[in-house]
């Protein structure tokens, strides 16, 4: 089988990305032919990760900025001509789409549906919103997104509100039920039905971990080599930006705050400035950064008792798995499809969004009681027997096969 996988980067572009990467990774080890075609890629190409536009990428990348600072976000499908160009070359058996904000138009998918078998996994809502990857508490994605209150705002930082059109265009690309869709979690597919756009259910492919690179690994050992102190309890917190509003974490400090007496450390994974400082300074933690390396990640993970994850919107978070297969359970909100990886008293414990006491009365019990090291337990075992990569990329192929297949058979007369 011969796969076409486009996204909007490589792993540098965040999680959606990287999941394109890892699934593309896997299948070729596999024995699959498989290439990554992205907008851009922080690492560069080679004969796997391929550029999407050619040398054509940073006109057609200004083309798309242009365009969506006037209000018509991907409106323009700039990438068909160079992805029929590739399927003229090498005739991939289907195409998997992955995060296409601001570099592939949706009516690049529409048009290559009609070629081939075309899947799209949706990593965040704006497959089915005008553009915002999370409506939050707006239900206008429900009707026609008209007056959008997040015009502005990444990714439709436009001058011009023409939001509904964008979801327009996406109605009419589900319209045919042409393109085969997967969420990584229940929550999302439930979100996307929501939408009135969906002729069916998407298919729930969990994301992956790699189990062999996340381990749970020795504690002591691993505070004594980053020097941190054996007698307290650790507590993590990871973000791409330590402040990003998104992941809440000022609900994370309020709930740190009530719980000072317990004497809590810090391990601080992300971006920090000044005004980050500023907002722990009373407390005793380790500034690690922004981390990219995997063993260096799984260290401070691993490292953590306890990993305090207060987002307000996520789908299947990455570090949500990674953290589990470090052996580190997660205490945090009911947010996206979390609760359906986090298992109340078995891999972690879950409150209700901004429920501050809530979430103070978790933290103050699961430190007490040390119900993090039976908790830390469970998670490394749910992660090796749900979320390894073994079984990530196998639920691909089969789902895969089962497209072409049934496309085969139903274009059987022009073979």
């Amino acid at each position: 089988m011969k796969i076409a996988i486009v996204s909007k980067a490589d792993s540098f572009g965040g999680g959606a990305s990287r999941v394109a990467e890892e699934l593309t990774n896997l299948a070729n080890k596999d024995g699959y032919t498989v290439h990554h075609y992205c907008s851009w890629a922080g690492k560069g190409y080679n004969e796997q990760r391929r550029g999407l536009y050619g040398r054509f990428e940073k006109i057609v990348r200004g083309l798309h900025f242009v365009t969506k600072k006037f209000g018509f976000p991907e409106l323009i499908p700039y990438e068909l001509p160079f992805l029929l160009r590739r399927q003229k070359e090498h005739h991939y058996d289907l195409i998997h789409f992955h995060d296409l904000s601001s570099a592939i138009s949706p009516l690049t998918l529409k048009f290559l549906s009609k070629k081939l078998p075309v899947v799209w996994t949706l990593h965040d809502c704006s497959p089915f919103t005008g553009g915002c990857l999370y409506p939050m508490e707006c239900e206008k994605y429900q009707k026609d997104c008209r007056q959008c209150p997040r015009v502005g705002e990444w990714p439709i930082d436009s001058y011009f509100d023409l939001v509904f059109m964008g979801r327009w265009i996406k109605k009419k690309l589900h319209e045919r039920g042409d393109i085969h869709l997967i969420t990584p979690s229940q929550w999302m597919a439930d979100m996307a039905l929501s939408s009135n756009m969906l002729q069916q259910r998407p298919t729930v492919i969990s994301n992956g971990v790699d189990v062999s690179t996340f381990q749970a690994l020795n504690k002591q050992e691993l505070r004594e080599k980053m020097k941190l102190p054996l007698d307290k309890t650790v507590i993590l917190l990871s973000a791409g930006n330590i402040l990003d509003e998104r992941k809440g974490t000022k609900y994370a400090v309020e709930a740190l705050q009530r719980i000072r007496e317990l004497n809590p450390y810090l391990i601080l994974v992300g971006l920090m400035d000044d005004q980050a400082k500023e907002i722990f300074k009373d407390f005793d933690y380790l500034e690690a950064g922004y981390l990219s390396d995997d063993v260096s990640l799984n260290e401070h993970y691993a490292a953590a008792d306890i990993f305090l994850f207060c987002s307000l919107a996520d789908n299947q978070p990455l570090v949500i798995l990674e953290t589990m297969a470090s052996g580190t359970p997660a205490v945090g909100f009911k947010t996206g499809g979390i609760p359906e990886i986090v298992e109340n008293n078995q891999t972690g414990f879950l409150v209700e969004q901004k429920d501050i006491e809530a979430l103070e009365e978790a933290l103050r019990d699961t430190i007490q009681k040390q119900t993090y090291i039976s908790w830390g337990k469970n998670a490394r075992s749910k992660a090796e027997e749900y979320y390894s990569y073994e079984n990530f990329l196998d639920r691909h192929i089969n789902f895969y096969n089962e497209i072409v297949e049934k496309y085969l058979k139903e274009n059987q007369n022009e073979f």
